[in-house]
């Protein structure tokens, strides 16, 4: 077995975790959390997630500054954020999708707007490598997979690409994703529809990690909808928001995701044995009258 040889800058830091805190917010590689140091034997613990080499190049030109990701940076910034070696395929994964021309991971990280990288993740070891599906998928559930591997892209655009607010990145408000990532799975389990990953052409038995660049998320309760067609009908008039914005009509280009809680999915599987035809009914009703 070839021995790794790491290649990063190494500095001689106080063994006191407030003092790295302070240190990590005045260089900038910090997100304002507290972090795990990222010292030789853990860097070298989380490479054997991989059989990747450390000097591999995985994403050649991370937005916004066109930074090189090789696996021992990306580590390192996952040993940060609290990963666990069975979490950086996933990030690594999660990277080489911001980099593709398609994603415009640029333009997100420069935006005056508030979009995150958001992470979908389907497949059989969601459980396996503590992905959240189940209560609190978006924030609130407990572990280490979906919160530190959310938090660790959040690392690596500050500190691979060079996202900075105020600086690389013009973000007015920005949002909580910003900084803790929002990573999930897909509860596939409960559900008689593709999953997303399939609906994107793998297999169930595929390990998919889906990129989205997402605004922020709006909940919508209902009590009272009897009627399942009533019920989509609020789902989609709420996704045909009113512009706020007259320069970028936000829910008119792009993509919108939309989560189904198990209960309501039920229902509708009853209803639209078909997800293409339950998309379909949304489209049909995601208007609004013209003088709003």
């Amino acid at each position: 077995m070839t021995e790794t040889v790491l290649q990063s800058e190494a500095l001689d830091v106080a063994n006191d975790a407030e003092a790295l805190l302070a240190l990590s917010i005045a260089e900038k590689w910090g997100d304002g959390l507290p972090l795990i140091p990222p010292t030789d034997a853990r860097i070298e613990a989380m490479l054997a997630g991989t059989p990747r080499l450390s000097s591999e190049i995985v994403a050649a030109e991370v937005p916004p500054r066109h930074g090189a990701a090789t696996v021992e940076l990306v580590a390192i910034n996952a040993v940060m954020a609290g990963c666990e070696p069975k979490h950086l395929p996933i990030l690594i994964a999660a990277l080489e999708c911001i980099v593709r021309p398609a994603y415009n991971g640029f333009g997100f990280a420069t935006t005056t707007g508030s979009v995150a990288s958001m992470l979908v993740v389907n497949g059989p070891l969601r459980d396996a490598v503590d992905i959240n599906y189940r209560a609190g998928c978006l924030g609130g559930a407990v572990g280490r997979g979906s919160v530190t591997i959310g938090r660790a892209l959040q690392l690596c655009l500050r500190n691979i690409g060079g996202m900075h607010a105020g600086e690389s990145s013009r973000t007015v408000y920005g949002q909580p994703g910003r900084v803790v990532g929002v990573c999930f799975g897909e509860w596939e389990e409960r559900s008689d529809w593709p999953s997303l990953a399939m609906r994107r052409g793998f297999r169930r038995e595929d390990e998919v990690v889906t990129v989205y660049g997402g605004m922020g998320t709006m909940a919508l309760c209902d009590v009272n909808s009897a009627d399942d067609r009533h019920l989509a009908i609020l789902i989609a008039r709420s996704i045909a928001t009113p512009m706020a914005n007259l320069y970028v009509p936000l829910r008119t280009q792009g993509e919108v995701i939309v989560l189904i809680n198990p209960m309501w999915a039920e229902r509708f599987q009853k209803t639209w044995p078909r997800v293409e035809d339950f998309q379909q009914y949304a489209r049909e009703h995601a208007w609004q009258p013209i003088d709003a």
